[in-house]
């Protein structure tokens, strides 16, 4: 055979092998590629390259575990509702101006992303904006995000695209 007729003997075979083991597949949640019957959020892992790339962290600080604030939340979230609650831990925490996003385990309960804001020296969770629950097959930070985001537009976008989940439960 002649050079050219190997290479389009190349990409058909190529063409047929891709098409047998991978495709696209949509749902109510979004678009997810599916190749060899796995699905991989391949749109949500572009989605979360660009955040790290485009996003300004600067004015967002982690909490650590000795600070009040943390002491703060992590209070108000065991005693959010108690009994499950009282075994929050703690994975992750990230302050903007006056709200705070934490991530969060729990011993019988999902883990989840709670959203809280301190106004006039009073600190609450923002009850619409509590993710509960495991996003598989998604990825999780960019789908947790954007629920956070939607749910409470007049937050700062900075302290969610600064979130990267920490625990093995998003991860």
């Amino acid at each position: 055979m002649k050079r050219k007729a190997y290479l389009a003997l190349l990409a058909v075979t190529l063409l047929a092998v891709v098409s047998i083991h991978v495709h696209w597949t949509t749902s109510d949640n979004g678009t997810l590629l599916v190749i060899d019957n796995k699905p991989v959020d391949f749109l949500g892992a572009i989605n979360n390259q660009w955040n790290r790339v485009a996003r300004t962290c600067s004015a967002v600080t982690r909490l650590s575990p000795h600070e009040e604030k943390y002491q703060t939340v992590q209070s108000l979230i065991r005693n959010y509702s108690p009994p499950s609650s009282q075994t929050a831990v703690i994975a992750s925490a990230w302050a903007l101006e006056s709200w705070t996003l934490v991530e969060v385990e729990f011993q019988d309960l999902l883990p989840a992303v709670v959203l809280i804001q301190t106004t006039d020296n009073q600190t609450q969770i923002v009850p619409n904006a509590v993710w509960s629950g495991y996003t598989q097959p998604w990825k999780a930070a960019p789908y947790i995000r954007n629920y956070i985001e939607q749910q409470v537009p007049q937050m700062p976008v900075a302290l969610t695209r600064c979130f990267d989940p920490q625990s093995q439960s998003f991860n």
